[in-house]
């Protein structure tokens, strides 16, 4: 667990071929957009990134580590007060003997953020 408690909630999970499906709520009212920005609230990068490391975490039952990120791309700004449900659709998958996934937060038709990581 991280210092962001509070900074989002699980609503639902779904396991898929390849990994998981995630519905997750982002808490509009968490202190972390006190600073990012006040008045104009935009989810941080390093928080959304922190969700990615703990769920990712969680959904391999603490087992693997993220050991690095090879791509982390943010493709659009989510105001929380606008965008406060996200679905975060994780792949997993194994290339020569690396064990890595895929990120992607989406709402709608709209992918918000990518994260390919490595598990070491």
């Amino acid at each position: 667990m991280t210092a962001l408690v509070g900074f989002y909630k699980l609503v639902s999970e779904e396991k898929t071929e390849s990994g998981f499906n995630l519905n997750i709520e982002l808490n509009q009212e968490h202190e972390v957009y006190a600073g990012h920005f006040p008045g104009k609230p935009v989810a941080p990068g390093a928080a959304l990134t922190q969700m990615v490391l703990d769920e990712a975490m969680r959904l391999t039952n603490g087992e693997k580590r993220v050991a690095e990120f090879r791509q982390i791309k943010f493709l659009s700004v989510i105001d929380p007060t606008q965008v406060n449900k996200l679905k975060l659709n994780f792949d997993f998958k194994e290339r020569n003997g690396t064990e890595m996934f895929v990120c992607v937060g989406s709402a709608g038709e709209t992918n918000y953020f990518k994260l390919n990581g490595i598990f070491g």
